[in-house]
């Protein structure tokens, strides 16, 4: 780190300093810095954007941007800080996507929500949000969100208008005369979910595809902002219900970072049990979800079997099958009830009695091999480039894993290593998950057995440890974490005012972005019947994606 500690100092800064052990956080003085030293951290390693922060703090007239950048081989992070002014005609910096691409829909973002001009970006649009929205950059502070919900007919006729202008527009411009046309996969595709992929094509093969993505969008990071720190976990959870304990894991540590409290062991262990709960919950429903795009929901049915036991086991916890609020700021939120262990148990075992022939049905089916083996590759370069996280990184052979590279809760305490695959083909891409399906069994026994080691030394109490006592008003602060969702790294940075009661600026960054951002890359030149199998194989979720 002290390498790049080194590079940072050559610009006029505020202050440079060790965040965390693999952390640097620098803040600078001239945003017209920016573009080189990107050049020169990217000369060091850290080659990808995993996204770009805006912070409006209004009284002070200004909007602070914050890049986190990483270097996924080397393990190593960068926080960039830049102030640039409020009004919207000075509100502009440069864009880094020329020279890291995966920032690309990052800043799209952020200018639409925000009013961030990002100059010399390769196609600054309005994204995300709703035509409605356009030009009026709702997470401002002085956005007024009474007076917008009010013009609720006129709001429909911009997002109507917007999709005829687009369909007269195709008109004009597509040949009268070929096999030339632009077809919509979704936003209501069984497949799909809502997200809405045009597609140019030339017959039935593929010339380019542009997600278009925002029908559920639901201004999570402004919903925060309406409630308290521990209200907010109601929040925080909906950005996926597939694997929802582990977004308010991570969410609960900003908090904690902030507060200066330390949690107790049982709680940090009983935080992994219900992460990789979560985690197996989402992973069979990613495995049975790819062979469902192709319309085969038999294979969906065999997986939420399963899923029902883990499902069980939540309900048993919190009440809740989906929505379960298990997870807040100081800990977890209920008692260990008797007999949950064993509950869990049951659920494993239920997994692990049926994992060969999950094995012999999903990953050794002849027809999918031949479709998926060797279609869609995305190599090591291309993971780093645009930033593919998790297990579609791990399918790669790419070695990340916030678990092991930065560990939380009580993952410093367990034995594990990276799960990975070799090829990163479509194949890949399903096989590595019935392998970390595998890998949350073992976490989760290794976690049971620490925490019936503790009560029997009497070192836990799972009636009262579960949870601390967490101030009511925060002190003024920022904290970012990361945690190893299911689909791949969640970051979440948390900015918070003196004596404060609830957040003042909370980003949710995700993994759906990224794996949407390259559908491009990935479809262009193939038929329109691999759609299903390469989108499936990417296991993009639209509440992550969308927010």
């Amino acid at each position: 780190m002290e390498a790049i500690k080194k590079v940072l100092e050559k610009y006029e800064h505020e202050y440079i300093e060790d965040y965390k052990p693999t952390w640097v956080k620098a803040k600078f003085k001239n945003p017209s810095d920016l573009l080189n030293i990107i050049k020169d951290l990217k000369a060091e390693g850290i080659e990808t954007c995993s996204t770009v922060s805006p912070t409006d703090f209004i009284k002070e007239n200004k909007i602070e941007v914050n890049y986190f950048l990483e270097d996924i081989i080397n393990k190593k992070n960068v926080w960039l800080k830049f102030d640039i002014p409020r009004e919207l005609e000075e509100c502009k910096i440069d864009s880094i996507t020329p020279l890291m691409p995966s920032a690309n829909w990052h800043e799209l973002e952020a200018y639409s929500t925000f009013g961030v001009k990002f100059e010399g970006h390769p196609n600054l649009r309005f994204f995300l949000i709703s035509a409605d929205y356009y030009g009026k950059f709702p997470f401002r502070k002085d956005f007024d969100w009474k007076a917008h919900e009010e013009n609720l007919i006129q709001n429909i006729d911009d997002i109507t208008s917007e999709w005829l202008d687009e369909y007269e527009e195709n008109e004009k411009t597509l040949p009268k005369d070929g096999s030339e046309t632009i077809l919509h996969w979704g936003p209501t595709h069984p497949a799909s979910g809502p997200i809405r992929l045009k597609v140019g094509v030339n017959g039935e093969e593929i010339k380019w595809v542009d997600p278009d993505i925002g029908y559920v969008w639901r201004a999570l990071e402004h919903l925060v902002e309406r409630k308290d720190f521990i209200g907010s976990i109601v929040a925080v959870e909906r950005i996926c219900f597939m694997d929802n304990p582990n977004p308010m894991i991570c969410y609960s540590e900003c908090v904690e970072e902030i507060a200066g409290k330390e949690i107790t062991r049982f709680a940090k262990l009983m935080r992994v049990l219900l992460g990789e709960i979560g985690r197996t919950a989402s992973h069979l429903i990613s495995m049975g979800g790819f062979f469902g795009n192709a319309g085969l929901h038999t294979f969906v049915m065999w997986t939420m079997d399963v899923r029902e036991y883990f499902l069980d086991v939540l309900e048993e916890y919190s009440g809740a099958r989906i929505a379960t609020a298990c997870v807040e700021p100081g800990g977890v939120r209920y008692p260990m009830r008797d007999g949950w262990l064993e509950t869990l148990e049951k659920a494993i075992k239920k997994y692990e009695d049926t994992a060969d022939e999950f094995y012999d049905i999903f990953i050794n089916n002849p027809l999918m091999k031949t479709r998926a083996v060797g279609n869609a590759v995305i190599d090591r370069e291309f993971v780093i480039k645009n930033y593919m996280a998790g297990p579609i990184a791990r399918a790669s052979g790419v070695k990340v894993d916030v678990r092991i590279d930065e560990p939380y809760a009580a993952y410093d305490e367990i034995e594990m290593d990276y799960v990975t695959c070799e090829n990163g083909d479509v194949y890949d891409r399903l096989h590595i998950f019935f392998k970390e399906l595998n890998q949350s069994m073992d976490i989760m026994k290794q976690a049971i057995a620490k925490i019936r080691e503790g009560i029997e030394k009497e070192e836990m109490n799972p009636q009262k440890d579960h949870l601390i006592r967490i101030p009511k008003k925060l002190p003024a602060g920022e904290a970012v974490r990361r945690i190893e969702w299911a689909r791949g790294e969640m970051l979440f940075h948390l900015v918070t005012e003196e004596k404060a009661t609830s957040p003042y600026r909370l980003k949710l960054k995700a993994p759906s972005v990224n794996h949407t951002m390259v559908l491009n890359d990935l479809l262009t030149g193939k038929t329109l019947s691999d759609i299903p199998l390469i989108y499936g194989s990417m296991h993009i979720c639209q509440g992550d994606l969308d927010r």
